[in-house]
């Protein structure tokens, strides 16, 4: 097997093994999975070693003790069968005959003739020194259950002369054998098993047999962190891109149709639907397509339904999927600048195949201004799927969780691709800044991740990574440098025109007809109101107009509704625009009454000044940084 055939993971296994680099390795992501023929991942990892040239796997989990694959050069090799006869008419059982056979030869046993029989000296002697005894008719390796027993044989095999680069062991769910606890609180067992296992990633003498060692882990941050900080690499098998999820499909269609179970399309094509299935895994495309072949074909419907469902159930926790807005851009009221940009920046560039396009965004303004109602109106145009990181949600109790959460958060970004992400009220978070004030280590460590993950270069053109917050002031400058965020874009407050067109807009959203004179009437006399406040002053008109047997706004519903909805927004618009024009990078994203200002940066710091010292302004807190909120 050449390497080129082999998925990323794999082949970064070669490189680094056959570089000399490690001979442990952490094994993680999506490895309960399955290849694009269906192979569960596990069973693809012993396959591949197996053709490259290693003779004997062991496998190892608690709960199933020791078993060993081997190819036909193992059995044909190693242990002769009876007369010469092909290993390959043998039965299964036979062949698992000689598959131990050849363990207790390489474990330094003379003759395989008779492996029913107790094996060796040197087995039987290795498994009394791991306090398991030899049943004459069984299988000694199966009974070496316990953690302790299982790693001394482990390390025996792979340490015999003739074993040297003919033996892989994998470790299933290592995270339950060294979890991330304290030490000081493990057993002396555990601590031993740990110590066993830092001890063979940095055995310079085990090294030197080539006989690589697996921990498999879905989740690296559920293993010791020593584990993780040790000699071992870590390898991650990645969800299915989309090619890879086409591939998929392609043959699982093929099959069904081989067996003569076709599974029927509906309204969608197997091409739409490895778009729509991204973020999961290839088992969870088998789910979607065992359950359409149940309900007679696959539909849009059937899978966003199911889809919905896997995702809540994995990443509820750190992700929320976001539902475009119906009809995008002709949705949005008193947004034109904004529409103009992503057209001109965004969709554009990428209808033609060009990959110029920002990779990171942020949209800064006074709250209620519409920021998150845009993004769902962009993720509606662009045609990506749309996701939130639940911010408020990545902290954890426990050390590692919270750097675990985000990755994993950024793996299914990564998967979905692709992919609108949305981070809101990012000064809100420990994403935004390292944490210096606070002398907080876990803020440092999950901004240090949101830095590697916007410098990316691969994700330009894939993901688009859309911020918002009012307190620009508050997040860190290495975040918001060219390269990461490419765009600030101030989302103000609307002018009369355009909070003309907001009322409009927000007649139509909450059904109900408007009369033109009721429009005018809020535009004018809502100056510096936002969106969300509009949206308010509509609502109320309605009710008002409900009260009076009408399901139409009329100009004194509107005059009404005007006198009872009193928002702060008014109080402290000055000193958020301000915010919002200092944080801009770019002239051309700003209003022309204001461009001037950003062309005198000393002089929009006195006006700055001026306004947060108003008695509506935030209070600055103690470490130097004004609170955050409103």
């Amino acid at each position: 097997m050449t390497t080129n055939a082999l998925p990323n993971w794999a082949r970064e296994f070669f490189d680094l093994f056959n570089a000399g680099a490690a001979h442990g390795f952490i094994l993680c992501g999506d490895t309960g999975g399955s290849t694009v023929q269906g192979m569960p991942q596990r069973r693809f990892l012993e396959y591949v070693l197996l053709k490259a040239g290693w003779e004997l796997v062991a496998r190892y989990d608690r709960a199933s003790g020791i078993s060993f694959s081997g190819g036909p050069l193992f059995t044909q090799e190693l242990v002769r069968p009876p007369n010469n006869t092909s290993s390959e008419s043998l039965s299964e059982e036979a062949r698992a005959v000689l598959r131990r056979a050849a363990a207790t030869r390489l474990l330094g046993g003379v003759s395989p003739a008779s492996p029913a029989a107790g094996g060796s000296a040197a087995l039987t002697a290795a498994l009394s020194a791991s306090g398991l005894g030899v049943q004459p008719s069984g299988d000694p390796f199966s009974d070496a259950r316990r953690p302790l027993d299982a790693l001394v044989l482990l390390e025996r095999l792979a340490r015999v002369r003739e074993a040297r680069g003919k033996v892989a062991a994998i470790i299933e769910y290592a995270d339950l054998l060294c979890p991330p606890q304290d030490k000081g609180m493990v057993s002396p067992d555990d601590r031993t098993l740990l110590v066993k296992l830092l001890s063979w990633a940095e055995d310079e003498n085990l090294s030197r047999c080539d006989n690589p060692l697996f921990l498999v882990a879905r989740n690296p941050f559920d293993l010791h962190p020593d584990l993780r900080a040790g000699g071992y690499k870590q390898i991650e098998i990645p969800l299915p891109t989309r090619e890879e999820r086409a591939a998929y499909l392609a043959w699982y269609a093929e099959k069904r149709d081989e067996q003569s179970k076709p599974i029927a399309l509906v309204d969608i094509t197997l091409d739409e639907l490895a778009n729509l299935t991204a973020g999961l895994t290839l088992r969870d495309v088998e789910d979607i397509l065992l359950l359409s072949a149940r309900s007679g074909g696959v539909s849009r419907a059937l899978v966003k339904t199911r889809k919905d469902a896997l995702v809540s159930a994995q990443y509820s926790e750190v992700a929320e999927m976001i539902d475009p807005l119906p009809g995008g851009f002709a949705n949005l009221g008193g947004m034109e600048p904004l529409v103009a940009w992503a057209r001109d920046e965004v969709i554009g560039p990428l209808a033609q195949g060009r990959r110029d396009v920002p990779k990171g965004v942020l949209l800064v303004g006074p709250p209620g201004t519409g920021k998150t109602y845009y993004v769902r109106a962009l993720a509606r145009e662009v045609g990506f799927n749309a996701v939130m990181l639940r911010a408020e949600n990545i902290l954890g109790g426990i050390v590692g969780e919270s750097e675990k959460k985000l990755k994993r958060f950024f793996a299914f970004a990564r998967a979905l691709a692709p992919v609108l992400v949305f981070v809101d009220e990012l000064d809100q978070s420990d994403l935004s800044r390292r944490g210096n004030g606070s002398g907080n280590p876990v803020a440092a460590n999950l901004f240090n991740q949101m830095l590697q993950f916007m410098s990316d270069e691969s994700l330009r053109g894939q993901t688009l990574v859309v911020f918002a917050s009012n307190r620009p002031d508050l997040i860190d400058p290495a975040l918001l440098r060219f390269g990461r965020v490419d765009a600030i874009i101030p989302v103000l407050l609307p002018d009369e025109a355009a909070r003309r067109d907001i009322t409009r807009a927000q007649a139509i959203g909450q059904d109900t007809a408007i009369e033109e004179e009721a429009v005018a009437l809020i535009a004018r006399q809502s100056e510096n109101y936002s969106a969300a406040d509009i949206a308010a002053v509509v609502a109320k008109a309605l009710k008002l107009a409900r009260r009076a047997g009408c399901e139409r706004i009329a100009q004194a519903d509107a005059g009404q509704a005007l006198s009872l909805i009193r928002p702060a927004t008014p109080q402290i618009a000055e000193y958020y625009t301000l915010l919002a024009i200092q944080a801009c990078n770019d002239a051309e994203l700003l209003p022309p009454r204001y461009q001037q200002l950003l062309s005198d940066r000393a002089q929009l710091q006195d006006q700055l000044s001026a306004a947060a010292s108003a008695p509506s302004a935030p209070p600055a807190p103690r470490d130097g940084r004004r609170e955050r909120g409103w």
